[in-house]
């Protein structure tokens, strides 16, 4: 079949060869890849769901889909602002008593868009005490004492506590929890049987493990799954690369079923809001979606990562291509790059970010960057290196997440975590204009404020 007009003919078989040897360079033990083009689709599952199982990865496995699940409520929040329920520019403490008389006062002017565009200023990982049994109300209420990073709509930081918040929204215009609202609103509708991480969903769907695997074995071990039931709304759902073609086919108007949004508020959610530059993740970013460039312009998308598996989602809003990969290990990161090129190969531009990465400083001119930066409970940590060579830098964080850390010039850097085989990730050091001094960093969209010594 071919994926375009100017595309070459690929077919299930050689597609599902290619990955099978993708999967194995990766120690990847299960994916599914699922491309749909202008003259049809296609779709391949390989593997197993666990690691030295017998069970195969079919095409209704499901695979958990990480922070994808906020493409998902952000098609929520869209349906109920076309409904007439939401506006996007609406304040979120409308619909919020739990922002009442917040602290900073700052978190008044939160809106619904600056929420989705993870522009808010909000923390990016705010776990209240008990976090696995809090429900949405008090996770709101919660939030609301955290402060906020920057004035809203200003800059980028991405935020889990956001898209929990606005699940939160979603209950309170609805009197529906968010997984009833997901289910009737945007699952049910394109015929995607519900599953979440927690087990719930349509019965007898088999979910696939997850797998870390070692950068110095390359041995893929299975490992368990932890998100704290209140996160579902930023990270719970489950699915196959199948439902998400489905999902991002609707997005663009097209697919068997009737669209799940107009016109007009699909290209709201689409079009890049100002002020939200998630270096690092992506090219821009618009309500719920990720921009990312090719050389036949921005696919939109977003990928997902959790603890041993990850999702990827891209679609053209010109051609109405979709592509969608999800694998159950850490290496799936590194093994999607290698699809996306794959994909190119074939005369499928996928769009991806990839910023060019200047060459790295060198020891004798590492700028002062080392100490510790914050974004909420989070502490991230920049030192030298104890067990290497005194040039050799490290990052770290609370969690026990480790990794190598080489700062570029023009204050780039690039972090390879040291325990699990994953793609490295790309952040940048802020400084203030008027001193020169690094007062901040980003990391993977994230941003951390510099605490003084």
């Amino acid at each position: 079949m071919a994926f375009d007009d100017g595309g070459k003919d690929v077919t299930a078989g050689s597609v599902a060869d290619r990955l099978r040897e993708l999967a194995r360079e990766h120690s990847v033990p299960g994916a599914q890849l699922a491309v749909h083009g202008p003259r049809g689709g296609l779709s391949v599952a390989v593997g197993v769901v666990r690691a030295g199982a017998p069970a195969p990865v079919t095409p209704e496995t499901a695979f958990p889909y990480g922070s994808v699940t906020k493409a998902f409520t952000a098609a929520v929040v869209a349906r109920l602002v076309a409904d007439g329920d939401l506006a996007f520019d609406d304040p979120a403490v409308d619909y919020l008593a739990e922002f009442e008389g917040a602290e900073d006062e700052r978190m008044a002017s939160v809106t619904l868009r600056n929420l989705l565009s993870h522009t808010s200023g909000l923390i990016a990982d705010h776990e209240p005490d008990d976090s696995a049994n809090v429900d949405p109300a008090r996770y709101a209420a919660s939030a609301a004492r955290t402060g906020i990073l920057h004035e809203p709509g200003s800059a980028f930081s991405y935020s889990n506590t956001g898209y929990v918040v606005l699940g939160r929204v979603v209950e309170a215009v609805t009197d529906m929890t968010w997984r009833q609202a997901v289910e009737r609103l945007v699952l049910n509708p394109l015929g995607i049987r519900p599953c979440f991480v927690d087990g719930g969903g349509a019965g007898g769907r088999a979910l696939a493990d997850c797998h870390a695997v070692r950068p110095d074995t390359g041995r893929a071990d299975p490992v368990g799954l932890y998100l704290p039931r209140s996160w579902a709304p930023a990270a719970g759902l489950a699915g196959s690369a199948d439902d998400l073609v489905a999902f991002a086919r609707s997005l663009l108007g097209a697919g068997p079923r009737p669209a799940l949004l107009d016109p007009e508020v699909r290209e709201a959610l689409r079009e890049r809001v100002p002020g939200a530059d998630p270096f690092g993740m992506a090219d821009g970013w618009g309500l719920g979606l990720g921009h990312y460039g090719s050389p036949a312009g921005d696919w939109l998308g977003h990928d997902g990562t959790v603890d041993g598996g990850t999702a990827h989602l891209r679609f053209h809003p010109g051609n109405g291509t979709v592509v969608a990969l999800t694998t159950n290990a850490t290496a799936g990161t590194r093994m999607w790059a290698d699809v996306v090129d794959a994909l190119r190969e074939a005369g499928v531009p996928v769009g991806d970010s990839r910023p060019e990465v200047p060459p790295p400083t060198g020891a004798e001119a590492v700028p002062d960057v080392f100490g510790d930066y914050r974004n909420g409970d989070t502490a991230f940590t920049v030192r030298r290196a104890a067990d290497r060579p005194a040039a050799g830098l490290e990052f770290t964080d609370g969690s026990g997440l480790r990794a190598d850390l080489t700062v570029h010039d023009g204050l780039v850097f690039t972090a390879r975590r040291t325990d699990a085989d994953e793609a490295p990730y790309l952040g940048r050091f802020v400084t203030d204009p008027a001193s020169g001094r690094v007062t901040a960093m980003q990391l993977a969209g994230r941003a951390a404020t510099r605490v003084p010594a």
